[in-house]
């Protein structure tokens, strides 16, 4: 089952557990690094994982950023490493997942300690058996409700989106948005059926992305009501039915497919919170042309 979490209940977790596994696109000094840092030094089995090949990372900050956090992570003790390193034949990664014991955390961004992101527990075996075996390279049959790679999590979330009723307010929230995807599909028949739903994009990925701004204009002449704001959380709701997940509603072109997540709920703390989030957003956000 999935609930709503935080920043302070997966540090909590890692205090105690024996295993921990994480893997992120990137991390930031914070809490969750210190937390990992603190269980490899009393002697839990530690394993990292981070992205070799930040994208669009022109000044190199994120590799920097990486490599600092895979070598303190190896000081510590922990199995720590960079994936998707150039040629490596690895999947890229672009999760964001945390898992203690029995348990895993799911973050939409990377662990940051702003607040600005959601993280919801999840104890239900299958997907936590998913998500461990997506960190070891291995790739798991997608399930109705949960996905550990970016197609089946776009699949996942455009069949929430074209299961919609009529009279049902569609909401959308990606950090990044672009044509060429299920998601993209779903969100243009609705506009051009006149349902008329919104769509949420980051400002600062929409910035010098001529593909992005020519698709997002398409949609908005096919009836999509789409605002740029400062935020880069990945949902989408119907009514009081959710998807939430990492994967940026973008074409999936990689092979071996990129590592992601994506789930389905109707929980309601988890509903409520996301519908909250987009509400504020949306009242101060910009119109995209």
């Amino acid at each position: 089952m999935l609930t709503l979490s935080s920043t302070t209940d997966v540090a909590a977790a890692m205090r105690c557990a024996g295993t921990i596994s994480l893997a992120a696109y990137t991390l930031r000094p914070g809490a969750i690094e210190d937390a990992l840092i603190a269980a490899a030094q009393r002697g839990a089995h530690v394993t990292v994982r981070l992205e070799g090949q930040p994208y669009r990372d022109a000044q190199g900050d994120l590799m920097t950023n990486n490599e600092r956090v895979i070598a303190a992570l190896r000081s510590a003790g922990a199995d720590a490493r960079l994936v998707d390193t150039s040629g490596s034949g690895e999947a890229p990664l672009h999760t964001k997942a945390v898992i203690a014991d029995n348990v895993v955390f799911l973050d939409d961004r990377n662990f940051p300690d702003d607040g600005a992101d959601t993280i919801v527990r999840d104890d239900f075996s299958g997907d936590v058996n998913a998500a461990r075996d997506a960190i070891a390279g291995r790739a798991d049959q997608a399930s109705p409700f949960f996905a550990s790679h970016k197609r089946s999590a776009l699949w996942s979330e455009a069949r929430l989106l074209n299961g919609a009723r009529s009279g049902e307010d569609v909401i959308v929230e990606s950090e990044s948005f672009g044509a060429g995807n299920p998601v993209y599909a779903a969100l243009d028949r609705l506009g051009k059926a006149g349902r008329a739903p919104r769509l949420l994009v980051s400002s600062r990925d929409l910035q010098n992305n001529d593909r992005e701004k020519k698709a997002l204009a398409r949609l908005a002449a096919d009836g999509v009501r789409i605002r740029a704001c400062g935020a880069d959380e990945k949902f989408a709701l119907c009514a009081g039915r959710g998807w939430i997940g990492s994967t940026n509603a973008t074409a999936a072109f990689q092979h071996p497919d990129q590592l992601d997540w994506g789930a389905r709920t109707d929980a309601p703390d988890i509903t409520a919170h996301l519908r909250k989030r987009f509400e504020d957003r949306w009242a101060t956000a910009a119109t995209v042309a």
